[in-house]
């Protein structure tokens, strides 16, 4: 990045980044951690660890960026993480909250799509936020990875 000031458009994209980063670094240990606890170094739900260390990268990214590290494969990066992001919680909500995503037990119900991401999207404040805070910082980067490859 130059000497200057950032500007609006990558203050909103680095305040969107740290939400995210931050929901998924604490949710992810504080959830490992209570799997280390009963016993579980790698917990049978791997979401957890994948949370931690994805978030980590996501400040990694934004430690690289300020740098001046080339942006494209940083937004490109991080479009692909935000897309991982909602299609994973939605996915792994339709696939029966099963331990290792589409593998192990789990249960299995119909679903109409309108109701079921309603439903998940309002499930409680701190998906809402993931969720608004993961499509807002995918669709900021895009806007950045085009408008700055002009």
């Amino acid at each position: 990045m130059d000497s200057e000031f950032p500007s609006p458009i990558h203050l909103v994209a680095g305040h969107l980044a740290l939400v995210t980063a931050v929901i998924h670094v604490s949710l992810g240990l504080y959830n490992w951690f209570r799997w280390a606890r009963a016993g579980f170094l790698l917990p049978r739900d791997l979401r957890w660890p994948l949370f931690a260390v994805s978030g980590i990268a996501i400040v990694a990214g934004m430690v690289l960026a300020a740098q001046g590290w080339p942006r494209r494969p940083l937004y490109l990066g991080g479009i692909g993480l935000m897309v991982v992001y909602v299609l994973g919680y939605f996915g792994w909500h339709l696939s029966g909250h099963r331990p290792l995503f589409f593998l192990g037990q789990g249960s299995t119900h119909d679903v109409a799509v309108v109701p079921f991401v309603v439903e998940h999207l309002f499930a409680g404040p701190l998906e809402f936020l993931a969720i608004v805070s993961e499509v807002g910082l995918a669709i900021v980067l895009t806007y950045l990875l085009f408008a700055e490859s002009e």
